[in-house]
């Protein structure tokens, strides 16, 4: 009787390790959602201005999806056109948003929100558009390799009325002298402006004509109290009221640098480059050609992947550099801060770069069209 109880007991006991590890395996196998659930958007219209800059206009919401594992996932929110969301290249023009670890919402200020639609998807203010809005859940490798599991999305689209922030810096307008006339009114490629609205004033001159004693020279014209500066005690000091400003030889494209506290002017001659993955990051294989048509410098024919990463250089070196800051807009990448993120491209095929420094300094602007 005990060996047939035993039996049984022995029976029983094989029958739960069976029926353990059976689900035990149901626990360990992955199962990939359909969608992200409850992705929503706290308004459906946002119109933008200056009085929303401080405040929150639209957060966006989701749930985690149960992927009936415990898994690491990464969520990035996705912004673009409806027109851009289908075709071959769906969604490659996008503008992604990385959230946070664990992170299930973002919320936008008016400034964020505006410096996105009108600086990245070049959006048209005062104008209401139509905007795709997506949520992508993918699953992380510990290893940090590609995930083998395909991202999951959600999809949902709002309307929005970005508006054209315009902040005028104070300036220094380039002035021809001798027989070199410039623009009678402030124009992009005649002036330094100053963003932090101090004494120093910067910008990118095309001063081809500005050479020599009897040359083609210039002044510097204050739009903030209309004082005219000119020749101090030396080609690189100023005065108020001075003389002609000139330089030996005239260098073409420069960089101008004038402080009128230090009443000093510095001129920097610049040969810029693209530099990033497509050549290995090279300083020297991509130059950009200035365009006097348009006072911006371009390199044409550049072919470029999805995903990776360009910054411009100059002189052959990276002391002079620019990158981006966090909202996507151009910042110096140089010493002592060596600040700034890469540039990412955001689709395949070739391209014609355009990096538009004629604005001055605070308005540094770029394309990759």
């Amino acid at each position: 009787m005990k060996k047939i109880f035993s039996t049984y007991l022995f029976i029983a006991f094989a029958a739960f390790l069976l029926s353990s590890c059976e689900r035990d395996m149901e626990q360990t196998v992955l199962v990939t959602p359909r969608a992200v659930p409850g992705f929503t958007s706290s308004a459906s219209n946002v119109v933008l201005s200056a009085a929303t800059d401080a405040n929150n206009v639209v957060t966006f919401k989701f749930t985690a999806p149960d992927y009936g594992v415990r898994v690491s996932q990464s969520h990035t929110l996705q912004f673009a056109l409806p027109s851009d969301t289908t075709g071959a290249n769906a969604w490659g023009k996008a503008i992604e948003v990385k959230l946070p670890t664990d992170s299930t919402q973002k919320t936008f200020t008016g400034k964020d929100f505006n410096s996105l639609l009108v600086n990245q998807l070049k959006l048209p203010t005062g104008t209401q558009s139509t905007l795709a809005v997506r949520i992508k859940s993918e699953v992380s490798q510990p290893t940090g390799e590609a995930s083998t599991v395909a991202p999951v999305y959600s999809t949902l689209t709002m309307t929005v009325t970005p508006y054209q922030a315009v902040v005028i810096y104070p300036a220094l307008l380039v002035r021809g002298g001798n027989s070199w006339i410039t623009p009678a009114a402030r124009t992009n490629g005649f002036v330094l402006t100053s963003p932090n609205f101090n004494s120093k004033y910067e910008g990118y001159l095309y001063l081809p004509n500005a050479n020599g004693w009897g040359g083609d020279a210039f002044k510097l014209e204050s739009t903030t109290n209309g004082k005219i500066y000119g020749w101090g005690t030396s080609a690189t000091t100023l005065s108020e009221g001075g003389g002609n400003l000139w330089l030996t030889p005239a260098p073409g494209y420069l960089k101008v640098n004038a402080d009128l506290d230090a009443m000093t002017i510095s001129y920097t001659p610049v040969q810029f480059y693209v530099s990033g993955d497509f050549n290995n990051w090279s300083t020297s294989a991509t130059p950009m050609t200035y365009n006097q048509a348009t006072g911006k410098l371009e390199a044409n024919n550049v072919t470029l992947t999805a995903g990776s990463k360009l910054a411009f250089t100059a002189n052959g070196g990276w002391d002079l550099s620019y990158k981006v800051d966090n909202e996507g807009k151009i910042t110096f990448s140089g010493p002592p801060g060596w600040g700034g993120n890469n540039i990412t491209v955001p689709r395949s095929g070739t391209f014609k770069i355009v990096l538009d420094l004629s604005q001055g300094a605070g308005k540094y602007t770029y394309s990759i069209e």
